[in-house]
């Protein structure tokens, strides 16, 4: 029996409007109710998780900015929290000002961006689709490099925003110079980072922990890089058919996209041996 659900969001969990389907929903309810943790396991800060899913009764346990943080739902409080040193931040902080890179910061659980960027998103790299989510959920800061100067203590992570894959592939090899850094990627555009001991997997390995769950009792769903590490640990690693195909190779099983409800086809075979619809 599965004991935890490890979720990610965005392109697995979620349709490509950002919706939450009722089919869905009813599969983790009734997980939910055999006495399953339905876990929350996304890239986006606590700030900026979707109210269709938090609002879901029973999710209890939340994963966020790629496992720099993991919190108690009903409170809002960390069990867990990795931000990034302060030296690792003086350094990307150096390499930003010699590169001109775009970036965006998090300050406990919430993002803050420069106010271009934020009033156009697509000029730095954003697809059109995501324009309303980066303006809904970014505070726009006049001088981000001195916000983050005058947090420096207080850093989730940082995301750097790329125009294209060339610019991209600079960066991270530059990044490879910093020592202490956990590098991801979860859409084309953007490259994460945070702490060395964050990540989606080392996020779920100490809620397991924490829980008393053992990782054959587990099954994670992702559909991106920063998805790869959890559902390696868990026993079910599960990508969605829209991943990447080194995603999917990654994977111990391929469901369905996630516009076909895929995670809910996977735990519904599971759960009663066939899909419902």
């Amino acid at each position: 029996m599965l004991r935890l659900i490890a979720l990610d969001l965005d392109g697995t969990l979620l349709h490509t409007d950002k919706g939450l389907t009722d089919r869905t929903r009813n599969i983790l309810t009734a997980y939910m109710r055999q006495g399953t943790h339905i876990v929350v396991a996304s890239g986006r800060s606590y700030a900026s998780l979707p109210h269709d899913v938090m609002a879901v009764p029973g999710i209890e346990y939340v994963i966020t900015s790629n496992g720099v943080a993991v919190c108690r739902k009903s409170t809002g409080k960390k069990l867990f929290h990795t931000p990034l040193q302060p030296d690792c931040v003086r350094q990307l902080l150096q390499l930003l000002a010699e590169t001109d890179a775009v970036f965006e910061l998090f300050v406990d659980g919430v993002p803050y961006a420069n106010l271009d960027y934020v009033q156009n998103p697509t000029k730095y790299g954003a697809s059109s689709h995501a324009i309303p989510y980066i303006q809904r959920t970014r505070k726009p800061v006049s001088d981000l490099t001195a916000f983050a100067q005058e947090h420096i203590q207080e850093l989730d992570c940082i995301d750097l925003i790329t125009a294209s894959p060339e610019e991209k592939q600079q960066l991270l090899q530059l990044l490879r110079d910093i020592p202490g850094l956990y590098i991801t990627s979860s859409v084309p555009y953007l490259v994460e980072i945070s702490d060395a001991a964050a990540g989606k997997g080392a996020a779920v390995r100490k809620l397991a922990a924490y829980l008393g769950i053992m990782p054959e009792e587990i099954a994670a769903f992702g559909n991106a890089e920063n998805d790869m590490d959890m559902m390696a640990f868990a026993g079910i690693g599960v990508a969605v058919a829209n991943s990447p195909q080194h995603v999917r190779a990654a994977a111990d099983y391929v469901t369905l996209s996630n516009d076909e409800d895929g995670v809910a086809v996977f735990l519904e075979t599971l759960l009663y041996g066939k899909p419902l619809v």
